[in-house]
């Protein structure tokens, strides 16, 4: 093979060296180049070969190592969980009173403004009396005219009496006619009758001339109780309409501001947890720095719809708060409020944050209650308020460990476990994405509680 390679390169020599610009040179100058270019060809496919098995070979290692997702953590201990049911609603006074006149006519008296302290029986308004006034003299002067009447009739009841006896004795001694005698008798009975006209006539005059006086007293508007003018509607000089026979219009509100109440509107999901003395913490808008205490008085039967026929329609009842002693706070009727009434308190439980607490539905799952619910519907049994378990995730050997739970109350910052968890574990209770969606059974994670959340 040798002397062949040899001889070979010695021909390609001699031809290589022969006459000058012959084909033949020219043939063999070609092979050599095209050689060339084979053996770089050859090794550029070489390298980017290697090159593209060493990229493979550095993923398939990268890939084999879960990237641990970081999470934040809090042991499971004991808390004091309190349930809370928020609402909203108005202050108002326990007793406010809406006076109106019992009279018609015009106001031409108002001594208190707006916000006055006013004392039971003291004037807040007055009525033009004139008419009333007219009114009473003309049934004061008809009730002395039928008094007077009535006595002329007395009087001549007597007369008729004393005639009657004359024309008694007289007859006794057959000195006067049956005929005189009768007239005397019928002229007696007619003075009778006509006195206990008289009196009757008398006595409805003067039921008339109280009725007037009653009138004429009830244009003065007296103060009904001890309180303040919380609003004052009518102004000076309108007339106004009295509640002897109408509605009557309303002047003003009177309310005692010692003794106030919270009314709020509470869902009727949650009004079935409210009970009678439940301890409330009440916010006022007016008093941002201030939390008010109270309880639960009274709890409405009747639901007040609102939003009826839109999208926003719901359903709630009242539920009266009665505040303790709040102090020197201007409370006034009106003022915006929010009530958080505590429902029910669990001391020292075994609890856990409720950003930990989240639900998972495999599809199997999913399909399943599907199929429930379709045989349900079918036997009339479908309960449509059914949810699925709650879940907690906690750290495992550096791994994330689902654990079902049983949940009983719960506030704004813990919920309490009834079953599943003994205290003591760390479970995840962040960042929101992770314990919501992202995080699997057996997941790598990375504790980080510095106070940086990772979404």
């Amino acid at each position: 093979m040798v002397t062949t390679k040899n001889n070979t390169k010695n021909a390609i020599g001699a031809v290589s060296t022969g006459s000058n610009g012959t084909p033949a040179t020219l043939e063999a100058n070609l092979v050599l180049a095209r050689n060339r270019r084979k053996r770089k060809t050859r090794t550029l496919w070489i390298a980017l070969g290697s090159l593209v098995g060493l990229i493979i070979i550095i993923a398939l290692a990268s890939g084999g190592k879960e990237k641990p997702t970081v999470v934040q953590t809090e042991q499971v201990g004991r808390h004091t969980v309190t349930e809370i049911v928020q609402a909203t609603g108005k202050i108002q006074p326990e007793v406010l009173v809406k006076v109106s006149p019992e009279v018609p006519g015009e106001i031409i008296k108002l001594p208190f403004k707006e916000g006055a302290h006013v004392r039971k029986g003291d004037l807040v308004a007055q009525i033009k009396p004139v008419t009333y006034q007219e009114q009473y003299a003309a049934a004061e002067a008809s009730y002395s005219s039928s008094k007077a009447q009535a006595e002329a009739q007395r009087a001549a009841m007597i007369q008729a009496k004393q005639d009657l006896a004359r024309a008694e004795r007289l007859k006794s001694s057959h000195l006067v006619s049956d005929q005189d005698y009768d007239a005397a008798k019928s002229k007696y009975d007619a003075a009778v009758a006509g006195m206990n006209a008289a009196n009757f006539s008398a006595n409805a005059a003067e039921s008339q001339m109280r009725q007037n006086r009653e009138y004429l007293s009830k244009t003065d508007v007296l103060s009904p109780m001890d309180g303040v003018i919380t609003s004052l509607i009518s102004r000076l000089g309108e007339k106004v309409v009295g509640t002897s026979q109408f509605a009557g219009t309303e002047m003003m509100d009177i309310s005692d501001l010692t003794v106030m109440n919270a009314m709020v509107d509470v869902d009727e999901n949650d009004v079935v947890n409210v009970k009678l003395g439940d301890p409330v913490k009440i916010s006022i808008d007016a008093f941002p720095d201030t939390v008010f205490t109270g309880k639960v008085i009274e709890i409405a039967n009747s639901a007040t719809l609102a939003g009826t026929g839109t999208a926003d329609q719901s359903t709630n009842f009242t539920v009266k708060v009665r505040l303790d002693d709040f102090g020197p706070a201007d409370l006034r009727p009106g003022m915006s409020c929010t009530a958080r009434i505590e429902t029910e308190t669990k001391p020292n439980v075994i609890a856990v944050p409720l950003m930990a607490v989240t639900r998972r539905e495999s599809d199997d799952q999913r399909a399943a209650d599907s199929l429930r619910q379709i045989r349900e519907a079918n036997r009339g049994t479908f309960n449509g308020d059914e949810q699925s378990s709650s879940i907690v995730f906690i750290i495992k050997n550096g791994k994330a460990k689902k654990v079902p739970i049983t949940t009983g109350v719960s506030d704004n910052a813990y919920v309490e476990v009834l079953a599943g968890l003994t205290g003591g574990e760390q479970v995840i209770k962040g960042n929101f994405r992770a314990v919501s969606k992202d995080l699997k059974d057996g997941m790598a994670v990375k504790v980080d509680n510095s106070g940086k959340t990772t979404e």
